[in-house]
């Protein structure tokens, strides 16, 4: 991340292999490594998210320093990135007063994916306990949703995409390990 912020460019291949390390070794997703190497590569350019049209215009641009999306609109968003087949990892839920940003605390559900499943089912998981979590979540015209997603080419760093209903070599992985 530190190479990132500084905006060193050369480091994108460095940067690459450590996120391929971490595929290797089964590291979650949603763990703070593999996020944070994700976020490097995006800064660097070396990778686009995914953000389908409708969460792409729902983002907010009318408040001050707006970490995301409304929160009225958490079920949209879910919907969206569900039907564009990305993985809601996790959200995180922020107020927005007098130009000041806040942490405030989501529902408390704890929910983990199982990686061993296939590409289609992780979707429809993280779907199903995101609305959960979206059926509880706080709403005002203050407070914002930051969900944090990833495509399936984030399991595949380097193009080579999975069949639509085998488990991915990072669910593989895991599950060798796990038996």
């Amino acid at each position: 991340m530190a190479l990132a912020s500084l905006k060193i460019d050369g480091a994108v291949e460095t940067v690459r292999h450590a996120y391929r390390a971490c595929l290797e070794r089964a590291t979650p997703p949603d763990w703070s490594e593999p996020e944070g190497i994700r976020w490097a590569l995006t800064e660097l350019g070396a990778r686009t998210p995914v953000v389908p049209p409708l969460t792409a215009h729902l983002r907010a641009t009318a408040a001050d320093n707006a970490p995301g999306w409304p929160s009225a609109r958490f079920t949209e968003i879910i919907n969206d990135l569900a039907d564009h087949a990305q993985v809601i990892l996790y959200s995180q839920f922020w107020r927005v007063d007098a130009g000041r940003t806040y942490g405030i605390s989501g529902t408390g559900l704890d929910w983990e994916l199982d990686w061993t499943a296939s590409w289609e089912h992780l979707v429809e998981e993280s779907r199903t306990w995101s609305l959960l979590e979206a059926s509880e979540a706080p709403t005002g015209d203050n407070v914002f949703v930051a969900p944090t997603w990833i495509d399936r080419t984030d399991l595949h760093p380097e193009g080579d995409r999975c069949r639509p209903s085998t488990p991915t070599k990072l669910a593989t992985a895991m599950w060798s390990r796990a038996t």
